[in-house]
C-alpha cells in the first residue's frame, strides 16, 4: 500500500513561495522618501534548491492602507505569483494580508493552483532508505480572521480547503485523490514596534486545527502549531531576533498530518527528507544595517522531529538585505543556508520571521 503524500506541507510550500521576493520602484537614494497611496512592486523570481532545481517566475505586490486616515494600522498587502521550476513543477496564486480599523482586525486570504513534482523519503526500502518521486496537482483556499481583544492580544478563526491528485513515479497508472479541509482557532500576542522590520518586541501565536470529516477531509486528526519570536534592539544598526516553534499532530496522525523540517523555522532543508508527527525548532538571527539601506544577516538553529525521531538537525547561513521601500520599512533579501546533507537559496521579502 502506497503512503499518502504530505498535503499540508505542499500548502505551506506555496504560501512560503508567494511571500519571498520583491523589488521596489523606490530604489534610488537620490529620490526623497514618500509614502504613496499604493507602493507597487514586482520582480522575476529566480531561486534554486536541490529538490526543484532552478525556480523562475514573476510576482507582483502592492502595499497600501485600507483607510488613509488610519495612522495606526500597518500597511496591508495584496499580490499574485506565477512560477515554473526545472523539474517541471508550476504554480499560480493570489494572496492578501489586510490590517484595518486601527489594527483591530487582521485578515489573511490566499488561493492557489499548482502541479508540484516532489519526493518523500522512504526509510523502509533499504538499510539507508531512498527518495520516492511523485507528482501532485492541487488547489487550495485559505481564510483567517483575527480581532484585537485587548492591547497586543488577538483571537480568531481560520478555514482551509485543499484537493490533491497524486501520482507516484513507481506506479504512474494509479491516481490518489485526497482532501484536507479543516477549521481552526488561533490566539496571537504581538508587541512588535514594526510589522515588516521589527527591532523590538514579541510575536507569539498558537493555533489549533481540526481536519474534520464533516468538512470533507479524508482523515480525522487535529494539530497544534505554536511559535514565539523575540526581537532585541542591540543598538541603532544591530538587532538580534530569536524564534522557537513547534508542531504537534494529535490522535491517529496519518502521513498527510506529518510536518516537514524547513521553511522559516529552519533554513537549509529543502529535500523534504525529515518529517514527523512532532517537529521542534530553535533559531537566532543577527541583523546588521551596515550602510544606508544595505544590511546583512547571519543565522543558525537546531531542529528535530519525533515519530520518527530524526536526531538533531543543525542549519545556518548568511544573507544580504536591501531596504526597497523605506517609507514602509520593506526589505528584500537573499539567503544561503546549509543543513545536514542539504542546502538552499532563498529570495525573500522582509525577514524569515
Amino acid at each position: 500500500m502506497k503512503p499518502t503524500i504530505n498535503q499540508p506541507s505542499l500548502f505551506f510550500w506555496i504560501l512560503l513561495l508567494i511571500c519571498n521576493t520583491v523589488f521596489s520602484q523606490e530604489n534610488n537614494d537620490s529620490i526623497p522618501v514618500k509614502k504613496h497611496k499604493v507602493n507597487l512592486t514586482g520582480i522575476p523570481m529566480v531561486s534554486y534548491n536541490k529538490s526543484y532545481g532552478f525556480i523562475g517566475g514573476v510576482r507582483g505586490m502592492g502595499f497600501f492602507n485600507v483607510n488613509e486616515k488610519d495612522t495606526i494600522s500597518p500597511a496591508s498587502l495584496a499580490g499574485i505569483a506565477l512560477g515554473y521550476t526545472e523539474n517541471k513543477s508550476w504554480f499560480g496564486s493570489a494572496f492578501s494580508q489586510l490590517y484595518f480599523n486601527e489594527d483591530t482586525w487582521r485578515i489573511t486570504a490566499a488561493v492557489g493552483l499548482g502541479k508540484i513534482n516532489f519526493q518523500y523519503f522512504d526509510a523502509s526500502g533499504s538499510d539507508e532508505g531512498n527518495f520516492v518521486d511523485y507528482s501532485n496537482v492541487t488547489d487550495f483556499y485559505y481564510l483567517k480572521g483575527m480581532r484585537k481583544i485587548i492591547p497586543h492580544f488577538y483571537a480568531g478563526a481560520l478555514l482551509k480547503t485543499q484537493r490533491s491528485e497524486v501520482v507516484f513515479e513507481s506506479a504512474p497508472d494509479s491516481t490518489t485523490v485526497t482532501h484536507a479541509n479543516g477549521f481552526g482557532v488561533s490566539v496571537l500576542y504581538d508587541s512588535r514596534n514594526n510589522i515588516y522590520s521589527p527591532t523590538k518586541g514579541w510575536k507569539s501565536e498558537i493555533t489549533f486545527v481540526s481536519n474534520a470529516k464533516w468538512m470533507g477531509s479524508d482523515e480525522l486528526f487535529n494539530s497544534i502549531r505554536a511559535y514565539a519570536n523575540y526581537y532585541l534592539n542591540l543598538n541603532e544598526t544591530m538587532v538580534l531576533a530569536s524564534r522557537v516553534s513547534m508542531f504537534s499532530g494529535l490522535g491517529n496522525v496519518p502521513f498527510t498530518g506529518q510536518h516537514s523540517v524547513g521553511g522559516k523555522d529552519i533554513r537549509g532543508y529543502t529535500e523534504g527528507k525529515y518529517r514527523g508527527e512532532q517537529v521542534y525548532a530553535l533559531q537566532s538571527e543577527y541583523r546588521w544595517n551596515f550602510y544606508k539601506r544595505w544590511g546583512a544577516v547571519g543565522f543558525m538553529g537546531l531542529a528535530f522531529t519525533e515519530k520518527p525521531y530524526s536526531g538533531v538537525l543543525p542549519g545556518g547561513g548568511l544573507g544580504l538585505r536591501f531596504r526597497a521601500i523605506p517609507s514602509r520599512s520593506i526589505n528584500i533579501g537573499l539567503d544561503y543556508a546549509i543543513g545536514k546533507g542539504d542546502n538552499g537559496i532563498y529570495f525573500r521579502i522582509n525577514e524569515a520571521f
